[in-house]
């Protein structure tokens, strides 16, 4: 199971937070360039955030960045003991299912939580500096898509290892992907202004990501779940990109366009709804930081 610390539930600042600089760069009369400017510097914001933030993960570590790789191949060996010893699954191509499986779920609960907490682990920045606050959320989802790049890395690595040849349906995991971002994105924008308001969030949040575990088809095929109860799996739009990823990644087969358009719909809208929520609750984060 993934690791059972939450990243969430930082010590909130007492410090008040100044206005957002949104409004600002949405008046009328800010000149154009400026706000490019602003945008551009925003951007750099973003990286040099995700970028500490990975630094700091490893710092006074031994091993270092390596535990980014070690940390996955450890769950991925542990679950592949368990599945193969005790469970007596029998899927074709396994590790390769497996480490694929575990490399998105890894990214979508490292991500999620991170950017669900981030409001309040950037109290203490927000409180000083005037700039937009979904800013710090984009910068937790940087910071865990820089691991993830890493471990598709470790993944390549694998299915050159074990003879699994990309096929052109291999093209679709790119979008996949971006499904799984935008999923990831929209669900910390909607929950990271609730969380500082309400810290319950942050529990609640970590125990679905605990079930969501079980209740993914990671460890095993989404055929093994029987009849009656398989329309959790394809209400699911997280276990619909791991299956729709280890189709055109592992077995070089597409995904049906129709599934596919779903899980899109699926992720594009929650994103909206995370939008549109952190626009409408931004302006009271500053009470509660």
């Amino acid at each position: 199971m993934p690791e059972n610390q939450s990243h969430i539930g930082v010590a909130p600042s007492s410090i008040a937070a100044r206005p957002s600089e949104t409004a600002v760069t949405s008046l009328p009369w800010v000149d154009p360039s400026t706000r490019s400017r602003r945008r551009a510097n925003y951007a750099s914001l973003i990286l040099q955030f995700a970028l500490k933030d990975f630094k700091v993960r490893y710092t006074h570590s031994v091993l270092g960045y390596t535990w980014s790789v070690i940390n996955p191949v450890i769950f991925f060996g542990l679950y592949y003991i368990v599945a193969t010893n005790f469970l007596k699954v029998e899927i074709p191509s396994y590790p390769a299912f497996l480490l694929l499986s575990v490399v998105l779920w890894n990214f979508f609960f490292e991500g999620s939580s991170r950017g669900v907490g981030s409001l309040l682990a950037r109290a203490d920045v927000l409180s000083k500096m005037v700039m937009p606050r979904e800013v710090v959320v984009y910068s937790a989802l940087l910071s865990a898509g820089l691991t993830f790049v890493i471990n598709l890395v470790v993944l390549m690595v694998l299915l050159w290892g074990t003879g699994t040849e990309l096929t052109i349906a291999a093209l679709w995991f790119p979008l996949l992907v971006l499904d799984l971002v935008a999923l990831t994105l929209g669900i910390s924008l909607l929950l990271s202004p609730i969380y500082v308001r309400f810290h319950d969030i942050g529990y609640l949040w970590n125990i679905a990501l605990q079930v969501g575990f079980w209740m993914t088809p990671i460890l095993y095929s989404e055929l093994n779940v029987p009849e009656d109860w398989r329309w959790i799996v394809w209400w699911n739009p997280v276990a619909r990109i791991l299956v729709d990823s280890r189709r055109s990644l592992v077995y070089g087969t597409f995904p049906g366009l129709r599934g596919f358009v779903i899980t899109t719909v699926y992720s594009i809208v929650i994103l909206i709804v995370g939008v549109l929520v952190f626009k409408r609750l931004q302006a009271k984060v500053a009470d509660y930081l």
